[in-house]
């Protein structure tokens, strides 16, 4: 008998993968989480049933999150990640030259099933990197830290779901307050196909930020294929910049950085 994985989360649109073994199943007081093996893109994890990541496409979304603020940004040394317990986002974070990585997720049990399935994701070894099992909401709302540059690699901002207060006006506010003067937040936008409206009301609670740039790459697993991010700066325009990276990519390159910020009619209407 055949076993199928089916993602439903959207209303009127499924998207399902053929398993060909269950790994872990289990729940911790933040959410369910379940490791899958599959056919055509390999290990996946899920919370809550929606798709995280896959070992398959997952270097499509954590370098388009990473590296365009990173390079937007001329001397990123200090970072931190919201929520990435998978450890992906770090990952590419610490191939730059940055001296300190602070990366703050809610689930410690995301963090240690990805190091034990997903170890090619993480260098939590890196001396650079600092983790902590926490708020990310309170961690910014209490901390002093000045940070270059913030990721939001959190689960998605579904009502009344484990992330919701990381996309608040009040969060973004904080995080602004804990930006250098230069700063720079990324976060991942949802899907602009399914999601509009959600989208926007992101975008419009990120308005204290001077720059606003909106950018999309490809995702085979999520939802639609195409997903959105954000930029949200207090100097520097991600629209002008771009440049190759020192080190080997499989997704990211200046012309796809550029390319990127080039939005369909529909998303430009969206925002206007």
């Amino acid at each position: 008998m055949e076993l199928w994985y089916v993602q439903n989360y959207i209303e009127n649109y499924q998207m399902a993968l053929k398993v060909k073994e269950t790994l872990f199943v289990g729940r911790t007081k933040f959410q369910e989480i379940a490791i899958i093996d599959t056919y055509l893109y390999g290990k996946v994890l899920l919370l809550d049933g929606i798709v995280q990541t896959t070992e398959k496409d997952e270097f499509m979304y954590h370098e388009m999150l990473v590296h365009p603020a990173m390079v937007t940004h001329p001397h990123p040394r200090k970072v931190f990640i919201v929520g990435g317990g998978d450890g992906g986002a770090a990952r590419e974070v610490l191939k730059h030259p940055v001296e300190e990585v602070v990366l703050v997720d809610i689930d410690e049990g995301v963090i240690e099933l990805c190091q034990k399935y997903f170890p090619q994701l993480g260098r939590w070894d890196d001396p650079r990197l600092r983790v902590y099992v926490g708020d990310a909401a309170e961690y910014i709302a209490e901390t002093r830290e000045t940070f270059d540059v913030i990721i939001m690699d959190s689960t998605d901002p579904i009502p009344r779901g484990v992330a919701e207060p990381l996309f608040s006006p009040e969060f973004y506010r904080r995080a602004y307050d804990r930006l250098s003067p230069d700063g720079i937040l990324v976060s991942q936008m949802e899907p602009p196909f399914f999601e509009a409206e959600r989208v926007k009301k992101l975008w419009k609670h990120l308005g204290v930020f001077p720059i606003l740039r909106l950018y999309w790459g490809l995702v085979p697993t999520y939802p639609g294929g195409v997903w959105s991010y954000v930029i949200a700066s207090k100097k520097y325009d991600p629209a002008q910049g771009g440049r190759d990276l020192p080190f080997p990519t499989r997704y990211y390159s200046s012309r796809i950085h550029r390319a990127a910020f080039v939005l369909p009619v529909f998303l430009e209407e969206m925002f206007q």
